[in-house]
């Protein structure tokens, strides 16, 4: 192999299947049980208790806890949510099944099973009974499916033209006398290409039907081969019986034309999912591993890399897992997880995420997080999971559903029937109950909805915004007011140097490179900062001697010259020599910012000045929030002098400081009492207490583990003008949806008296249907259009106060 530098062996017995082989008794646990497996191995009744060997030694009668292996397949030829229904309705009756979901617009079935009871065999076995056809995630057989179903259509087109032409031969009967031979040599040839196209083109269609028809979940191909059924077997009474009443012609057209809208269905529904399927293709199937054999990589499996590797990664690949940079510098896209479209530099020291990828230069990293630890695995789990998780109205329209294609096979054979009663003649009675049959669109209702919440988390996700639960979108139309978390939040929450003030002769450069080689020997948080700073500008650091240090400041000589930089305290005697414009210059809110200064010969040289940033995007966000008429507050756990100052500074008039994390739900509540609609705005973890009160939570993210942030809806940029964006998005998916169950539900509500009442005929009617589910598509594709919705421009909107990032203060 090439993965020289593989984990050792030995760590199978790490694995879920080695450990529950040892719990079912097929590998001993310990010496007693292997001794106990060779006694069995030696006794005429061997056989019948090789499943009962004990966890431990001298516990003969130990309980086993159940462990449990997980599976993932992959589902072609889904048709239309009823699929999932049926294929999870079979799922649960498989013994050792412990859990089982089936989404229709991911295509993907996710398993919990004991293998001591089923296996994933019996799995797929139970699946593709029903006609459905499963692979492993990153198998390549949906291309090869997508040309059998063409192929299929093409047929069934081609036989479809011919049984139509020849029909319209045959209908001249009804104005010209044909002979009996003449019908027959036409009757028969359209006979022939119509049992073609029903039961090679109709094959899906009818075991669809007939898996519907003993399961909860019956959908469009119930109705479809109920109708086309019912017109096959009616014509082929009447060719037997010589009579020229034939609509095989209808029975042909009504399998062709669903076989056409469920192609293009599934042409929309593929575009759909693109940009979905993009997250889940981005975790690499290969690693190049580093070891001492091999200490510029090789290639292995992702599988095989394990915390505390050295792997590398080259321009144009795919990071694998979480790690820090131990060497090498260049530019990382970290728009598949972000949303934001400008690569970021990198350098050694600082840490990279799983599922980003290099667009310059060569990095060696340390794993940290591999696989569903990693960043990348978080942000699968949670949108398989919002994906997976059914809302409140969805849940009303799947139960109305499983209803609405019996109610529909009632009415049409209560139309069938009063037509008779009423004199009609039977074939056009036959006709009307066909026509009812086809023209109701369930898959319409059951589209509308999840087509919107795949689009909504897949755009979200484009933009940055990872949706946790898909009633948020729901929830952020009737939000009214907004709770902001100060630190970490509108703030970056780290105490930075944000400007060099220097005084003549000095340059900020110049003072900024004597300050760092004063503080070299410090580690002092201001001193750190100075430092990094003075590193990050690639400044050369100057001999400072004689250095000393003191409660509020250091001292030290450079040329023989005294230097000294701390408090205003500290350098009282010089700062008080300096006025105006020096002093104009520097801020004047303590509660803001921090000012330390620095002489050079007794004389005022430098000032730098340290303050908790403002995020560049907090003015226009709330500017704009404010103008679309929310109530906006500011909450912190700091004093309330700093709050205010914050608050000032970005707009937000309601500032309360001095909160601690159960005093936030106390505001929260509070604001809900009042009869608002709260989103709270936080960092996640500090704010959980908060976010789970709030109607709306809302986590910018930290860098924690996403799996532990409480919220609905995480902005992983950590840019309250995200918050924009979601509310923007949230507008657009509610309108989608409402639009989508508002004309799906009026074409049933009118389609189907309609039809009873005997205006159209089936061939329309099942042409009704299919624009009524392509409407929905369509119109659930316009969210699309034109995306992604980015961010507001801060650099360039008008009024923007912060070209450095913290108010009107320069950065350097």
């Amino acid at each position: 192999m090439e993965a020289s530098d593989s984990p050792d062996p030995s760590s199978f017995r790490e694995s879920d299947l080695f450990q529950k082989c040892q719990e079912i008794g097929i590998i001993p646990a310990s010496e007693a049980d292997l001794a106990q497996m060779a006694a069995a191995d030696s006794s005429p009744q061997r056989g019948t208790h090789m499943n009962r060997f004990p966890s431990g030694a001298g516990n003969p009668g130990a309980i086993y806890q159940a462990r449990t292996l997980h599976l993932n397949l992959l589902v072609s030829d889904m048709w239309c949510p009823a699929c999932s229904w049926v294929i999870e309705e079979t799922l649960k009756r498989i013994k050792g099944l412990v859990h089982a979901t089936c989404n229709f617009f991911t295509d993907m079935i996710r398993c919990e099973y004991d293998p001591s009871l089923t296996s994933p065999s019996q799995i797929i076995g139970a699946v593709e009974a029903f006609g459905y056809h499963t692979s492993v995630p990153g198998e390549e057989r949906e291309s090869a499916e997508k040309r059998k179903e063409f192929v299929r259509f093409a047929i069934s087109a081609f036989l479809t033209i011919n049984v139509m032409m020849l029909s319209f031969a045959l209908y001249s009967g009804f104005f010209t006398e044909l002979l009996p031979d003449a019908i027959r040599k036409i009757s028969w040839p359209i006979f022939f290409m119509a049992t073609v196209v029903l039961f090679y083109g109709g094959k899906k269609v009818f075991q669809r039907a007939r898996t519907g028809m003993t399961s909860p979940g019956s959908g469009m191909e119930t109705l479809i081969a109920a109708g086309a059924l019912s017109a096959y077997a009616y014509s082929s009474y009447n060719l037997l019986s010589g009579n020229i009443h034939l609509y095989f012609d209808t029975a042909s057209l009504l399998i062709t034309l669903f076989l056409l809208g469920k192609s293009l269905e599934r042409r929309a529904k593929d575009r759909m999912q693109g940009d979905l399927g993009d997250f889940f293709l981005l975790q690499p199937a290969k690693a190049r591993i580093c070891s001492d054999l091999y200490p510029e990589g090789r290639y292995s499996s992702t599988k095989q890399l394990t915390q505390g590797d050295i792997f590398r990664v080259d321009e144009n690949e795919v990071v694998p897992a979480d790690g820090v940079i131990i060497r090498g510098e260049g530019f990382v896209d970290e728009s598949s997880l972000t949303g934001e479209v400008v690569p970021v530099s990198k350098k050694p020291g600082q840490r990279l995420r799983a599922g980003v990828q290099i667009k310059q230069g060569t990095l060696k990293v340390r794993a940290e997080a591999i696989g569903e630890a990693s960043t990348l695995g978080q942000v699968i789990t949670i949108m398989e999971k919002a994906l997976g998780t059914r809302t409140y109205l969805e849940g009303k329209t799947d139960r109305l559903l499983r209803y609405f294609v019996p109610g529909v096979l009632i009415l049409a054979m209560g139309t069938g029937i009063a037509c008779l009663l009423q004199g009609i003649p039977a074939n056009k009675a036959m006709l009307r109950a066909v026509t009812v049959m086809v023209i109701s669109c369930p898959c319409a209702l059951g589209l509308a909805i999840p087509l919107a919440r795949v689009a909504g988390i897949s755009l979200s996700g484009k933009q940055g915004i990872l949706i946790r639960d898909f009633s948020a979108f729901e929830g952020a139309r009737r939000v009214d007011s907004f709770v902001f978390d100060k630190t970490g939040t509108v703030t970056t929450g780290a105490w930075t140097l944000v400007e060099v003030v220097p005084c003549e002769p000095f340059s900020a450069s110049e003072a900024l490179a004597l300050a760092a080689s004063l503080e070299r020997m410090s580690e002092h948080y201001i001193a750190v900062e100075i430092k990094k700073e003075a590193d990050k500008q690639g400044l050369t650091l100057v001999d400072v001697k004689h250095i000393r240090a003191f409660e509020n400041g250091v001292s030290g000589q450079f040329r023989q010259v005294d230097v000294k930089i701390g408090s205003r305290v500290f350098l009282s005697t010089e700062v008080k020599q300096y006025g105006p414009p020096f002093s104009d210059k520097l801020p004047a809110d303590d509660a803001l910012y921090s000012t330390v200064f620095m002489a050079y010969d007794g004389r005022l040289c430098a000032a730098f000045v340290f303050g908790d940033m403002v995020k560049k995007s907090g003015f226009d966000t709330v500017r704009e929030l404010l103008d679309r008429g929310y109530h906006v507050s500011l909450v912190s756990g700091d004093g309330q002098r700093t709050t205010e100052a914050i608050g000032q500074r970005i707009g937000i008039r309601s500032c309360y400081g001095g909160k601690l994390p159960q005093d936030k739900v106390a505001f929260v509540e509070r604001l809900q009492e009042e009869g608002r609609t709260v989103a709270m705005v936080g960092d996640g973890i500090n704010d959980a207490p908060a976010l789970a009160q709030a109607d709306i939570a809302i986590a910018v993210h930290s860098g924690s583990h996403l799996g532990e942030v409480a919220a609905d809806t995480i902005l992983m940029r950590s840019d309250p003008g995200q918050v924009l964006n979601f509310l923007d998005l949230a507008q657009k998916v509610n309108r989608k949806i409402q639009q989508n169950l508002v004309y799906a539900s009026c074409y049933n509500v009118v389609a189907i008296p309609v039809a009873m009442s005997g205006l159209l005929n089936p061939l329309i009617a099942v042409s009704a249907m299919l624009m009524s589910s392509l409407s929905v598509l369509g119109n659930t594709l316009l969210l699309l259009k034109g995306r992604p919705d980015g961010a507001i421009d801060y650099e360039k909107a008008p009024g923007s106060r912060h070209a450095g990032g913290s108010g009107d203060r320069k950065r350097i």
